[in-house]
């Protein structure tokens, strides 16, 4: 019971209740409060364990952010809100953790998740290729999704001088893809693709006055982002 307490007050900045809107702070729990917190939600969306530092030293990280500061509001699938700051994405394990003192992390189970929003980026849980991945959303409208996936690369490093690399270093890596009903398939940003998903010539030739006008860019993210968010509200 005294792990569960711990792990509440560490993970959690406050408790928001769907139903009636009601934000409890950590702070102001008492025992019994966070005892039943503990038990009916966080032990439904993950599990914890003890980490340990790997014998071999690699540059570089598994983890999207760079460092572990970072403000969430998890959205799970029956209707609750969780707020928090120490949460991170392992890329590696296409999986959100959070640190808990000891040498312990907490594992997010995204299948009781509906969304996870971090430093106002949401990033979902979806099924492409045969696994459940974490995407984040560049782009949402009812017809289709424009969305970035995230992968790991090991480079292994080089007893040869000249390469100037002694260790093995994680290289992070991203990719778009368009995401229409269930299915998702790779997406390159560019004015053809970005073009073809508005279709009406009307809307197409105002979007690229839009660009235009604002020396935007077809193959920027947020200058994408930017000019989808524009043609939908005019």
């Amino acid at each position: 019971m005294k792990n569960i307490l711990t792990l509440v007050i560490t993970l959690f900045v406050g408790v928001i209740a769907a139903q009636n809107s009601r934000v409890v702070n950590s702070g102001t729990l008492g025992s019994d409060e966070l005892f039943n917190a503990a038990n009916s939600s966080l032990s439904s969306y993950g599990v914890s364990a003890t980490f340990y530092n790997p014998k071999k030293q690699v540059e570089g990280s598994v983890h999207l952010f760079n460092n572990w500061n970072n403000f969430a509001v998890i959205f799970t699938s029956d209707n609750q809100k969780f707020a928090l700051k120490n949460i991170n994405l392992n890329i590696e394990r296409n999986t959100f953790e959070s640190k808990i003192p000891g040498d312990s992390i907490f594992t997010f189970n995204v299948n009781n998740i509906a969304k996870f929003v971090i430093n106002n980026k949401v990033f979902k849980n979806l099924y492409y290729n045969n696994e459940n991945r974490i995407f984040e959303m560049i782009y949402e409208s009812d017809k289709f999704l424009i969305i970035k996936g995230y992968r790991i690369e090991l480079v292994a490093g080089s007893v040869n001088p000249m390469v100037n690399r002694k260790n093995d270093k994680y290289v992070q890596k991203s990719s778009f893809y368009l995401k229409q009903g269930e299915i998702i398939k790779p997406f390159k940003l560019s004015k053809k693709r970005i073009l073809k998903l508005i279709g009406d010539q009307e809307r197409v030739a105002k979007m690229e006055k839009y660009v235009l006008d604002n020396n935007l860019s077809y193959k920027k993210e947020d200058d994408v982002k930017r000019v989808l968010e524009y043609i939908s509200e005019n």
